[in-house]
């Protein structure tokens, strides 16, 4: 599989994205949308498998994270518009317009992929979540106090994602995670990112098939939080992956490899 790291600008604001070609025909296509604390590089081991697949696969950071400017609104309406326009563009360059989309995002990107798949719902084939969180649950003044808290300090930024992924993290891993957190404004982004998902969205899974993996113990999902995915994804196709914490692509790979292997054929 050749990869490819590009950048697309609308209207002066820059978003990056990874575009991962496979080496046979290509017979799909996939959106792996970051979370906040994620980034195109989290989901580098799911690749082989989507190769094999002929799965032309689009990783993206969400804007405002990653490698993408950070000044970019945090709507979930702004960044689902931003998001289609890369898929948009990937199209437009390989001569393949109208192109059906499986969707899928991770954590709090998630409540974009809902977003996404409600304002053009011809276009997405079928909605894949990973490990969602559709709401913060963060007060106000509290995200600004978490990133102080942890994100200044590497080592407490370490513990707390090893919490959350419920699995010792190699020290190279939780690095790639921390670094484009402390790019310069980004406390204010983040901290924005946190207050506009206090609210969940407004849109439900709609028409299309759904899938959900949640980690069996990921201390985000908690009680709040599962009620709203069965409130926001009703119908959809529910995986408990019993060990999982938060980061499933870094902890169970294997697993996920499976599920998507199955998933997408047979939704094609």
């Amino acid at each position: 599989m050749t990869q490819e790291s590009r950048y697309l600008s609308f209207s002066g604001l820059r978003v990056h994205f990874c575009l991962a070609r496979p080496d046979v025909p290509v017979k799909s296509r996939l959106l792996l949308l970051s979370s906040p604390l994620t980034s195109t590089f989290h989901w580098r081991k799911l690749l082989p498998e989507l190769d094999g697949l002929g799965c032309l696969t689009v990783l993206m950071d969400l804007p405002g994270f990653g490698k993408s400017d950070i000044r970019a609104p945090q709507g979930a309406d702004v960044r689902a518009g931003l998001v289609w326009g890369v898929l948009d563009e990937v199209d437009r360059a390989l001569c393949a317009p109208l192109s059906l989309w499986h969707l899928g995002g991770h954590g709090l990107a998630c409540a974009t992929i809902l977003t996404m798949a409600a304002r053009f719902p011809n276009s997405v084939k079928s909605q894949i979540h990973f490990a969602p969180l559709f709401s913060s649950g963060r007060r106000a003044g509290s995200a600004e106090r978490w990133y102080d808290e942890y994100v200044r300090n590497g080592r407490r930024f370490k513990q707390a994602v090893e919490r959350f992924a419920g699995f010792p993290m190699d020290g190279y891993i939780v690095d790639r995670m921390r670094a484009p957190l402390l790019r310069p404004g980004m406390r204010d982004t983040f901290a924005g990112m946190l207050r506009k998902a206090a609210a969940p969205p407004r849109q439900v899974m709609g028409f299309c098939p759904t899938m959900a993996l949640v980690g069996g113990r990921d201390p985000l999902m908690d009680a709040a939080c599962e009620k709203q995915l069965h409130a926001l994804l009703p119908d959809a196709e529910l995986h408990r992956l019993a060990s999982a914490g938060h980061f499933p692509m870094e902890t169970h790979s294997k697993a996920l490899r499976d599920y998507l292997r199955g998933w997408i054929r047979y939704n094609e």
